[in-house]
């Protein structure tokens, strides 16, 4: 299945006397980059969150945006960590006296080291409504994101069955070129009155109409549309490989263009390299 890289998704769940939202937003990137935003005050979550992103996403900028509210009765939305903040305390303690300052350590001091963190005892509990909420949203934005895949993959066939079209027209007009080839150069010979012997006449053609020869280039860029077409049936994330395709591609068609000898060969090559381009300008999105 191609899938894009953009979309958005947002998930709510309510229990255990928590209520979670989640909101995804996913744009192009040519890695998996994930941001989770607003969720600071619960660090052990965080790796939980990551990882089930890297479980669903293979490529894109994720952008996470998390609230949660304690829907308990009464209570402290955010209680302290009483604990851990007297922990904290008797360090700082134990360092004043090292460095034998004289003021003992006063709130901020707490603070900055990183002892009035919020209670987590609830955090498992709060893990189980979270993680609906985010599978939800997870969803969607993968749901977003199939649904602009499969209209990328639309136009990625589209373009190659242009690109398979031109070609079938340089393939037709290949043999009309290299008999230009022939009559023009017999024709040289002609006017100059020349005296060759046949053999030597025929040696010289087959030796300048190999060098206009495009068959080898023919077969390679047939080679990699078919290869194109099955990788956009794959299941798997697919965009990597079909922008190394699409850099053969244009590899062949330039070669192509570069041996055209007469105009409408050129032109046909000219709108096989702006076919490639789209399909390149395309797979900036594609997973």
């Amino acid at each position: 299945m191609v899938k894009s890289m953009t979309g958005f998704g947002v998930g709510v769940a309510e229990g255990n006397n928590w209520r979670a939202e989640v909101s995804i937003r996913s744009l192009n990137h040519r890695f998996l980059s994930t941001r989770i935003r607003s969720f600071n005050d619960h660090p052990q979550l965080l790796s939980r969150i990551e990882a089930r992103l890297k479980e669903r996403f293979a490529r894109g900028e994720i952008s996470v945006w998390i609230s949660v509210n304690h829907v308990g009765a009464g209570g402290n939305d955010n209680p302290l960590d009483h604990g851990a903040a007297q922990s904290v305390y008797r360090e700082l303690q134990d360092i004043q006296q090292l460095l034998q300052i004289k003021e003992p350590p006063t709130l901020e001091d707490l603070g900055r080291a990183g002892g009035l963190q919020p209670l987590h005892a609830e955090d498992e509990e709060l893990w189980q409504i979270l993680e609906q909420a985010l599978t939800a949203a997870i969803e969607e934005a993968n749901s977003g994101r199939a649904r602009e895949g499969s209209e990328l993959k639309s136009e990625l066939g589209a373009i190659t069955a242009r690109i398979r079209a031109s070609l079938d027209q340089v393939k037709e007009r290949l043999p009309v070129v290299l008999e230009e080839i022939r009559n023009r150069l017999n024709e040289k010979i002609d006017a100059l009155q020349l005296k060759l012997d046949p053999s030597r006449v025929e040696s010289e053609i087959a030796l300048l109409t190999d060098r206009f020869d495009v068959q080898e280039e023919i077969v390679r860029l047939e080679t990699h549309l078919d290869r194109a077409n099955q990788v956009l049936e794959k299941d798997t994330p697919i965009g990597k490989e079909l922008d190394f395709l699409s850099q053969e591609m244009l590899r062949e068609v330039n070669t192509l263009g570069s041996k055209a000898r007469d105009t409408s060969t050129s032109s046909i090559v000219v709108d096989m390299k702006l076919a490639v381009e789209q399909f390149k300008e395309q797979l900036q999105n594609v997973e």
